[in-house]
């Protein structure tokens, strides 16, 4: 991907994430991370450190990863029947 095309889908992202449905915390990011306190925090933590690494696509990418693991788990929250 391009630095265009990492800062469009960050932006898209920072967009979802604002009006996003989170799961009751705290919930399994993967395997190796769980998500304890506000989800915004580690959203806003993310998107920072992806815009210091502008130019370097494996940095970038590993980063991104978390934020598209959240997006994945907050689209299945919000296909979840109501209660």
């Amino acid at each position: 991907m391009t630095i265009q095309e990492h800062e469009q889908e960050l932006a898209d992202l920072a967009i979802f994430f604002q009006t996003a449905r989170f799961p009751q915390t705290p919930f399994p990011l993967n395997k190796y991370i769980t998500i304890t306190g506000d989800p915004k925090v580690m959203i806003e933590m993310k998107i920072s450190s992806i815009q210091r690494y502008k130019g370097n696509d494996t940095v970038r990418d590993s980063l991104f990863k978390h934020l598209r693991e959240l997006k994945a788990i907050c689209e299945a929250e919000a296909n979840k029947p109501s209660v």
